[in-house]
């Protein structure tokens, strides 16, 4: 009889517990918030434009369909960021068309206008003329902690409408590959499985707020292997602004060249225990030099922020705009320096339109 009592306890208790853990992971209503803001995109090059560039689309693998064609370049998700039709993507996936085409997932088809890309995150602005349309409120990957569940949205292998869940795995992740089009690089890493199609859809937190935009996988045979990363969505907040203000996204600068340390550093530097990153080169009349960074300079902090690791620096910057006033801590030797700095602009940013023009050919994969 106590065996029987406790084995009913222990099952009520077991109950308890499965119903609690999937009360706590319960992401149906993020699913619903997100599903009918992502859309899918479709990018075409005319005949016209194939003539034009053939030897670039021959090297792309876009073929011509005959006289008054054309042929689909690309196809993947976005992200619909207001009511009025506002699309964010991954720059990548336009893959040279000079024609865009998106679709509602009630299957409502619109042609869509470039407002303008963002090459350094690998984004795109697009679009279409329709009003009253669900979209995603913008979120804060800082809010969310590592291990805690997110959802990716959007149309891999043409199944539209897809939902995947996963945790958080990573935050400040570089990847070390020639094909990575964004140069802020640093992304938030996730286990929520994406494929071929899924670029330009949404990572969401578990209430439905956009975190991301997933851009690129690491995989052995071109398939999700476990590893999938989205831009954040500090970087997809600063580039939507930009784009619609200035249709150009304003990059700030430090003028100088950084890095993550490695031992060999550590150990000259005398000080094993130190975070941050090195210093390794400052553009003479640049922002830096002007503030009285040096060579050798270990940032620990930028703007109140710990600073890690060089993709969280750059990440930082590429949510701040040129003309910020920033405090940053070097230390330089055993000594802690406060330094106050306006981050410049850089070389001015040049938006690409599509009309009239062949881009520059972006590539992912899981465009």
């Amino acid at each position: 009889m106590k065996k029987l009592t406790l084995y009913i306890i222990c099952s009520s208790t077991i109950l308890l517990c499965r119903q609690a853990s999937a009360q706590q992971t319960d992401l149906s209503s993020a699913a619903s918030k997100a599903l009918p803001a992502v859309v899918r995109v479709q990018s075409f090059v005319s005949d016209s434009l194939y003539v034009k560039h053939a030897k670039l689309a021959a090297r792309m693998g876009i073929r011509s369909l005959g006289s008054g064609g054309s042929t689909l370049a690309g196809s993947a998700s976005g992200v619909l960021v207001s009511p009025d039709g506002y699309i964010l993507t991954n720059a990548h996936i336009l893959n040279g068309g000079d024609s865009l085409v998106v679709i509602l997932p009630d299957r409502r088809t619109y042609h869509a206008v470039l407002t303008g890309i963002d090459d350094a995150a690998d984004l795109a602005l697009l679009k279409i003329a329709e009003n009253g349309l669900d979209f995603l409120e913008p979120g804060n990957p800082d809010h969310v902690k590592i291990g805690e569940p997110v959802l990716a949205v959007g149309n891999p292998f043409d199944l539209t409408s897809t939902v995947t869940a996963g945790i958080l795995s990573a935050r400040y992740r570089a990847l070390d590959d020639r094909t990575t089009p964004a140069r802020i690089n640093s992304y938030l890493q996730t286990d929520a499985a994406s494929n071929e199609g899924m670029s330009g859809s949404a990572l969401v937190d578990r209430s439905g707020k956009l975190i991301g935009i997933n851009s690129a996988i690491v995989s052995p045979n071109g398939t999700f292997a476990g590893y999938a990363f989205a831009i954040p969505g500090g970087v997809v907040k600063k580039a939507w602004h930009d784009l619609l203000a200035y249709g150009i996204v304003r990059h700030a600068y430090l003028d100088v060249l950084f890095g993550d340390m490695d031992d060999v550093q550590y150990k000259k530097l005398d000080n094993k225990n130190l975070t941050g990153v090195l210093i390794t080169g400052v553009q003479r009349a640049g922002a830096g030099e002007r503030a009285g960074l040096r060579r050798d300079d270990v940032i620990v902090s930028f703007d109140q922020h710990q600073i890690i690791a060089a993709p969280q620096l750059r990440e930082l910057l590429a949510q701040s705009a040129p003309g910020d006033s920033v405090k940053i801590t070097v230390m330089r030797g055993s000594i802690a320096l406060e330094i106050s700095m306006v981050l410049s602009g850089g070389k001015v940013d040049q938006a690409r339109n599509l009309p009239g023009g062949w881009p520059a050919t972006r590539t992912n994969r899981i465009h």
